[in-house]
């Protein structure tokens, strides 16, 4: 019996897709519980819960590894979660809530991923928590409040209060250890080993969110037992999630299940294969083995995949 032509394996491939996805939905856990809640919004902000992205109000209620944006203009967005910690983001901020897969294995995830822009973070009272989590250092252990900027070639972390202890990092990968007290404050320009002050400079105070100077109180109690009706916004293009898609290996394993439907998108199936060096772990997805040859062979350029044609 002659072998199937590439048309033929082509359809066969791609009727395997919806089986799929239904059973990596049937193997998937149920969606997490709320653990946060939006408790002060002053400007404009998205949430990107699974993938679905709504736009954010007061009283939202975000599950882990949910990822928040916040406008240029925003002055202030306050998240509190049902632990006592206070999460504030300043303008043109990019973070994920509680992200999975960072630290030891069965430990606690950090309050968040600052991605980029202006992060501030409390713990309860006279407790320590795994804090801020950044491409440039993470925050294991913070007791006290900690205030973060992180941009492409900068890293800033100010302690207003407390103690915690803060590591390097380079390529998701730890580097060295420090220990901060007090309203110390540690800066890192590009790959340099950071530096740590006793105080930050004043042109850094100048640089500070307004609305990060004020000590405000805890507001999740006026929203219990309040539903907010959610405002649904078009899912986020490829580019709009470059940033994530390409980022460290712990944060981007996930979305090859999370963004899988999106894959059968054409632009944006074009956009990953396009880019697959950047998150290799899309190759097998895109390019799975032909079903009709014995060895798996790895992709090649011009591979047939339940995906697609790779062109």
């Amino acid at each position: 019996m002659p072998p199937p032509s590439d048309s033929i394996r082509w359809v066969r491939a791609w009727a395997l897709l919806p089986a799929m996805l239904c059973g990596l939905a049937a193997a998937a856990p149920a969606a997490p519980e709320p653990t946060a809640v939006v408790t002060i919004l002053e400007g404009d902000a998205t949430a990107l819960q699974g993938s679905v992205r709504t736009a954010v109000a007061e009283g939202l209620r975000l599950t882990p590894a949910t990822i928040v944006e916040t406008g240029p203009r925003t002055a202030l967005l306050r998240i509190e979660g049902n632990d006592g910690t206070a999460i504030d983001l300043g303008p043109d901020t990019r973070v994920m809530l509680a992200p999975p897969g960072i630290g030891a294995r069965g430990s606690k995830s950090p309050a968040l991923y600052l991605l980029r822009g202006w992060a501030k973070v409390s713990g309860p009272a006279n407790t320590a928590i795994y804090g801020i989590v950044s491409p440039s250092f993470e925050m294991p252990s913070q007791k006290g409040v900690a205030v973060a900027f992180v941009s492409k070639d900068e890293a800033l972390l100010f302690l207003e209060s407390g103690d915690a202890q803060l590591v390097e990092r380079r390529d998701g990968k730890a580097q060295a250890s420090l220990a901060l007290k007090n309203t110390e404050f540690y800066s890192r320009q590009g790959i340099d080993n950071g530096k740590i002050a006793a105080r930050p400079a004043p042109a850094m105070l100048e640089r500070l969110p307004r609305a990060f100077r004020d000590t405000l109180p805890r507001r999740a109690a006026v929203f219990q037992g309040r539903n907010v009706e959610l405002k649904p916004l078009a899912p986020p293009s490829y580019a709009e999630l470059e940033a994530w898609m390409g980022g460290e290996l712990a944060i981007r394993r996930p979305f090859t299940r999370r963004f899988l439907a999106r894959a059968r998108e054409p632009e944006f199936r074009r956009a990953l294969i396009s880019r697959l060096s950047a998150h290799p772990e899309w190759g097998p997805i895109l390019f799975p083995p032909d079903p009709d040859k014995k060895k798996a062979s790895g992709p090649t350029r011009g591979a047939t995949g339940v995906l697609g044609d790779g062109r």
